[in-house]
């Protein structure tokens, strides 16, 4: 008989407060961009792929993770500087 038992289920996401978070960033990256530029996620075998794309889907400039949460957060000078680019 094992000495420890675990009697709660493991997290299969963030906590419902933190993923009302980052909904809400996401709203506020998209109100920023305005149909100009789209943020784009992918996962690779190497890690997140981050890019920002014009609606038809072209590449207009690659993201570090960090970057893309700046912007998803809604750091407006860094999508200044990207805009301007």
């Amino acid at each position: 008989m094992p000495l420890f038992t675990h009697d709660h289920t493991p997290l299969l996401g963030p906590p419902p407060c933190v993923q009302a978070e980052v909904d809400a960033a996401w709203e506020r990256a998209q109100d920023l961009l305005a149909g100009e530029l789209e943020l784009h996620f992918e996962l690779s075998e190497s890690g997140p792929v981050c890019e920002l794309r014009v609606p038809g889907g072209a590449t207009v400039e690659r993201l570090s993770a960090a970057e893309a949460l700046a912007l998803a957060c809604g750091d407006a000078a860094f999508v200044a500087h990207a805009l301007a680019a």
